[in-house]
C-alpha cells in the first residue's frame, strides 16, 4: 500500500483538478492519501477547493487523511472569537470569504475599512464574521474543525509546517506542526530515521526555467510549491512525483 501526499492548495482550483486527475491514474483503492493543509487563501476557489477535496474522498476507498494549515487554524480562532482578526489581516482572508459569499466579502471588507487601525489596536472589536460562516456549509464548516495536526504511517510522517527533530511525534508542539515555529533547525538539521513530508515552506527547487520541484532530502520532503502556480504530491515509499501544470491566474 502506498501514501500520496498532497501540498499547499491555496485556491487555485484548477491546478488541484490537475493534480488530482494525474494522482487518480497511479491510485489504488487501498491506498491513502493524505492533504497537508492550506486549503484556502490566495486562490479565488478556496470553497470550491473544498468542495473538490471532499468529493475525492468520498469517491476514494482507501483513507483520505487531511491536515489543518496555519491558514485554516487562523480563520477557525476567527469563527471561535469575532475579536480575532489575524486572518483576515494576514493570511488574504477575503479571497476565502469572496468565494463562499460575495455579500459577505462586501460587508466584511466595509467593516474592516470603518475599523481602519482599530483591527490591530482594539482587542474587543468584533466584525460581521458571521455572516461569512453562516453561508458556508456546514459539511465544509466540519471539514475545517475536524483537521488533523499531524499523521503518521509506516512510510514517514506527515505535518504541515515542521517537525522538531528534538522532540518525537507525539511531543510536538501545535505551532511547531502548523507555523513553523520552535522547529529546532528543520529541515536543515533533521536526521531522524523516518522520513518527514511538509508544506508551508515554499522551499521548491526551481529549474533554469523557474520551474518549481519538491525539495526533497534523504529524509525530509518538501511539497508546497503553490507560490509558483504548481501543486505538488508524492508518492511513498517509492518518491514518485506528481505536479499539476501551472495555473498563475488563481
Amino acid at each position: 500500500m502506498a501514501t500520496f501526499a498532497v501540498g499547499d492548495i491555496h485556491g487555485n482550483l484548477p491546478a488541484l483538478r490537475d493534480l488530482l486527475d494525474a494522482i487518480r491514474e497511479a491510485l489504488a483503492p487501498e491506498d491513502t492519501v493524505v492533504f497537508l493543509g492550506d486549503y484556502i487563501d490566495r486562490g479565488s476557489a478556496s470553497k470550491q477547493c473544498i468542495d473538490t477535496i471532499l468529493e475525492f474522498a468520498g469517491a476514494h476507498p482507501g483513507p483520505t487523511v487531511c491536515l489543518g494549515g496555519n491558514h485554516e487554524d487562523w480563520m477557525m480562532r476567527s469563527y471561535r472569537d469575532h475579536t480575532a482578526h489575524s486572518w483576515l489581516l494576514g493570511m488574504k482572508g477575503f479571497s476565502t470569504i469572496g468565494s463562499y459569499s460575495a455579500d459577505a466579502e462586501t460587508v466584511l471588507r466595509a467593516a474592516a475599512s470603518k475599523a481602519g487601525s482599530g483591527l490591530y489596536a482594539d482587542d474587543a472589536l468584533r466584525l460581521p464574521y458571521d455572516m461569512f460562516f453562516e453561508a458556508m456549509p456546514a459539511a465544509h464548516l466540519q471539514f475545517f474543525d475536524t483537521l488533523r495536526l499531524s499523521y503518521d504511517d509506516p512510510h514517514g510522517i506527515y505535518v504541515h509546517a515542521a517537525f522538531d527533530p528534538r522532540l518525537p511525534l507525539g511531543e510536538q508542539t501545535r505551532d511547531t506542526l502548523l507555523f513553523g515555529r520552535n522547529e529546532g533547525g528543520f529541515p536543515e538539521e533533521y536526521r531522524g530515521e523516518r522520513v518527514v513530508v511538509y508544506g508551508h515552506r515554499n522551499d521548491p527547487r526551481l529549474d533554469a526555467d523557474g520551474w518549481p520541484s519538491p525539495r526533497m532530502t534523504e529524509r525530509t520532503i518538501g511539497l508546497d510549491t503553490s507560490h509558483h502556480g504548481v501543486l505538488s504530491a508524492v508518492q511513498l515509499p517509492d518518491r514518485r512525483v506528481f505536479q499539476s501544470g501551472r495555473h498563475l491566474g488563481y
